[in-house]
């Protein structure tokens, strides 16, 4: 039985050529227990894979597996359908999609003629679940899933998360036909791996999608299973820097210092970084400390906005005096900082975008990174933008974080948020003081390429906005 699994292309996400080239973990644990379970699966990240869609379909056209599924992001989606499309134009295989976007909107997902069947959130035990009817002929609903059987629909309930993540084998690496490609415009060390050591975030953010896909508990891996993963990965493939996904590393301080103890005695020499971020207010002096004692570099820290009323409006749960003392401790410690930034949250002015550029500027990180708010379905955000009429387009493929706005605001225009976010970039880089910072920073070969690779990425952005 021969399973495809399929990352489209994610350009539409970051805009043409500016793609952090991370590859799709989602897809790895999918192949690692579908592999356990005896199926013989390959996994297509097209942005890597092939410089061709039509390369692509001969691919498939020569393999013709019987089950292939689509992971989808909501910038990605459209690509999803038409490569569904076409493929389905050459043969029948039993197509699948999931991620954050089908699971958003499975009852529409499900009516494109080439979708035959979505899953719903944490996808593992889902599929392991379906492929052991499938594979018998069966084509059977089971939890977490939708399915089709002609013009009719079959949905089961809501299946129950995994509790225990150990129970879960590495992701698949080797399933990747180019692992070695995949490095981030922001790695100290390559080559890189990508990593999550728990599910879940218990906040309420309004903009954010991910509780659609792992709920709002959090369940930790022990750290002894993250530790062997590196480890395997350290020797396997050479990785030298780890990226860790979670959305909320810090939360359970107990772990975090443990881990961090045992890092220290197994795992000399490794860099991390966290994707997302760390919650600024989960850091406190002595976890920093450890950070520091145990090899971290760079903190970056969710920061969103820099007024107050914002931060209330999103409920990311963050007073600006708690990020301003939590940042500057973060700097005396000697951490190279970063900071994310979101322009054009619900409630924006543009007094309130120039307040949080502003306040980026006060706080004065090694690194700023602004973002456009994307209203991904699923989302407070979205459902609110959705029943006021703000957004300006239903075209999903334009729901990137570096294409431009896909909502306006009667105080607020897409032209006039899409003009601030390039002011930020330009006002924060631009400054004479923080060119110096930067190239009295720099020390060694690496960190002149880190910045270098930096800049390129930002001058992308900002000529591909403009």
């Amino acid at each position: 039985m021969d399973i495809l699994l399929v990352n489209p292309s994610q350009t539409n996400i970051y805009g043409s050529g500016v793609r952090p080239p991370y590859p799709p973990l989602g897809l790895l644990y999918l192949g690692a227990v579908l592999l356990k379970e005896g199926y013989s699966v390959e996994i297509v990240d097209l942005d890597v894979d092939f410089s061709a869609v039509t390369d692509f379909i001969k691919y498939v056209k020569g393999y013709q597996p019987q089950v292939i599924g689509f992971t989808t992001v909501t910038p990605g989606y459209n690509s999803a359908v038409i490569l569904a499309d076409a493929i389905k134009a050459i043969f029948n295989p039993f197509i699948i999609f999931g991620g954050p976007h089908s699971s958003a909107m499975p009852e529409e997902v499900i009516k494109n003629r080439c979708v035959d069947g979505v899953i719903i959130g944490e996808g593992e035990g889902t599929i392991v679940e379906f492929m052991k009817h499938f594979k018998n002929g069966e084509i059977v609903p089971v939890d977490g899933m939708i399915i089709k059987k002609g013009n009719v629909f079959f949905r089961r309930q809501k299946r129950n998360f995994i509790e225990n993540l150990d129970e879960l084998p590495f992701p698949s690496w080797s399933l990747l036909k180019h692992p070695m490609k995949y490095s981030p415009p922001d790695a100290l060390r390559i080559p890189v791996a990508t990593i999550l050591t728990s599910r879940g975030c218990p906040y309420r953010c309004t903009f954010c999608q991910a509780p659609g896909i792992w709920g709002r508990k959090i369940r930790r891996r022990s750290i002894e299973n993250v530790i062997s993963e590196i480890k395997f990965l350290k020797e396997r493939y050479k990785i030298r820097e780890i990226h860790i996904a979670d959305d909320d590393f810090t939360h359970d301080k107990e772990w975090t210092m443990n881990f961090l103890s045992e890092v220290r005695k197994k795992l000399t020499g490794m860099k991390f970084f966290f994707m997302n971020g760390l919650r600024i207010d989960n850091v406190d002096k002595e976890i920093l400390e450890d950070m520091k004692m145990t090899g971290f570099v760079n903190v970056g820290f969710g920061i969103e906005s820099g007024s107050q009323r914002i931060l209330n409006r999103i409920k990311k749960g963050l007073t600006i005096n708690e990020i301003k003392k939590k940042f500057s401790l973060a700097k005396k410690m000697g951490f190279k900082t970063w900071g994310f930034f979101i322009l054009g949250l619900p409630g924006e002015t543009l007094s309130s975008i120039k307040k949080t550029v502003n306040f980026s500027l006060s706080l004065d990180p090694d690194f700023a990174k602004y973002f456009y708010l994307v209203p991904y379905p699923g989302t407070v955000v979205y459902n609110e933008f959705l029943k006021e009429g703000y957004l300006t387009t239903k075209d999903f493929s334009r729901y990137g974080i570096y294409t431009e706005p896909v909502y306006e605001f009667p105080e607020l225009s897409k032209t006039e948020i899409r003009t601030e976010f390039i002011r930020a970039y330009l006002k924060f880089y631009l400054r004479p003081q923080k060119i110096l910072k930067i190239l009295i920073k720099i020390r060694t070969v690496t960190e002149f390429r880190l910045n270098f690779r930096a800049i390129i990425f930002l001058l992308r952005k900002i000529i591909h906005i403009a």
